[in-house]
């Protein structure tokens, strides 16, 4: 984003903040079914239709400094390896033996020269290839070449690993082309992981996503954690193509973990919190001094885990470098007990009746549009009608980043 688009933006968001009426040109939004959070059936087109088809953070590549290393991703009941071979290269592989199925990796992560099976000990490399077979005379037809670890699409953006379990899915990089575009002056290729937070929670995944895809609750909810270094009434909603979105909000100080010292930084991120929503389930507040790339993960239709990976500059280790990400993940932590308790009367409140639809004002927009992705994902013909959406947002605006300051 060039200087003078830069600025427009900012304008937007000063304009937003002296906003006192509903916006003329934009769509009364109509309320979502709760069923949607609630209903099995629906859970399961979901994990049929949109996580088993679309690209998912899987991890960064700063896991994987080197040949031989390895990652697992466990979410969605999936094991997948992701493997760093000798060519340097990040693949990913079904963590299962071609023999018999047996898992071949056990612990989250590690260097390993082979993947050895703990059943009956077939060797792979670390690009999948099998190696050893013991007593493979005993094997009529055996070909090793034809049994290599399947592979998972694995893709990467600027350091980011995700995989998709579609095989005719789009381009990673067509995917994330709307979002991208948003941060193409920040310096991701500078950050490493620091840390990686988990936490299962009794809901419904949407439900604890939804609460980070507004900023409405803050001045309630946050009082003291992130009210006094946001201008809530400043926060505007960008949707994007492919159900992305682009929130923008004014500072009312530079940064809030601490004045950043990278030289060059686009004015966008020193005087405004830049934050994208990725579809299905990602969602970071940009920040130069640290962010935290939250990933929302379904385990069930009332069950679901947050999983926080915390980035930062470079792979310095050193006293006073642990002493602030240790401080920065507890501040993390400390946000989200504070969402907590909501999450699960919410839960409760739709799946007991007690509440048939959810009610949605300006500023929480990217609900619909997300979940109008959802339905587009799945095919409105799949869904029985009481728990579809009405596409307001897409008949307005039709599938395009809008407004594209």
């Amino acid at each position: 984003m060039d200087s003078q688009a830069a600025a427009t933006l900012i304008e937007r968001v000063e304009r937003e903040a002296k906003r006192i009426t509903y916006p003329a040109d934009f769509p009364a939004l109509p309320d979502l079914p709760t069923a949607r959070y609630c209903d099995p059936a629906f859970f399961a087109l979901e994990m049929q239709y949109v996580f088993n088809k679309t690209w998912l953070y899987a991890g960064h590549e700063s896991e994987l400094l080197e040949p031989g290393a390895y990652k697992l991703f466990t979410e969605m009941d999936r094991s997948v390896i992701l493997s760093r071979g000798k060519d340097r290269t990040i693949r990913a592989f079904k963590n299962a033996c071609r023999h018999r199925g047996a898992a071949l990796v056990t612990e989250p992560a590690g260097i390993a020269k082979r993947f050895i099976c703990p059943y009956h000990a077939w060797g792979y490399a670390s690009d999948g290839e099998l190696r050893s077979v013991p007593e493979a005379h005993n094997f009529a037809c055996l070909n090793k070449a034809e049994k290599p670890l399947l592979q998972v699409r694995c893709e990467l953006w600027r350091g980011f690993i995700f995989i998709n379990f579609d095989e005719a899915a789009e381009p990673l990089a067509d995917f994330i082309a709307p979002l991208a575009a948003q941060a193409e002056s920040f310096p991701f290729e500078r950050m490493v992981v620091k840390r990686t937070l988990r936490t299962e929670i009794a809901c419904n995944w949407k439900t604890a996503y939804d609460n980070f895809l507004e900023i409405y609750h803050v001045a309630t909810v946050h009082q003291k954690t992130i009210a006094p270094f946001l201008d809530s009434k400043s926060f505007v909603v960008t949707p994007l193509e492919n159900g992305h979105a682009r929130f923008t909000t004014r500072k009312r100080i530079e940064n809030l973990y601490g004045a950043s010292d990278i030289k060059g930084l686009d004015e966008r991120f020193r005087s405004l919190t830049v934050a994208l929503p990725r579809f299905p389930n990602g969602f970071t507040a940009l920040d130069p001094s640290g962010f935290n790339w939250m990933n929302f993960w379904p385990i069930g239709h009332d069950r679901m885990a947050v999983v926080s990976t915390i980035f930062g500059e470079t792979l310095k280790d050193s006293d006073a470098d642990r002493a602030y990400w240790d401080e920065f993940s507890a501040y993390q932590v400390k946000i989200l007990d504070e969402d907590l308790g909501l999450f699960t009367t919410i839960q409760r409140s739709m799946r007991e009746g007690d509440l048939s639809t959810l009610t949605l004002s300006y500023q929480e927009q990217y609900l619909q549009w997300y979940n109008e992705h959802i339905d587009q994902k799945i095919g409105r013909d799949n869904i029985p009608s009481h728990l579809r959406v009405v596409p307001v947002m897409t008949a307005a605006f039709g599938d395009e980043d809008h407004p594209a300051e």
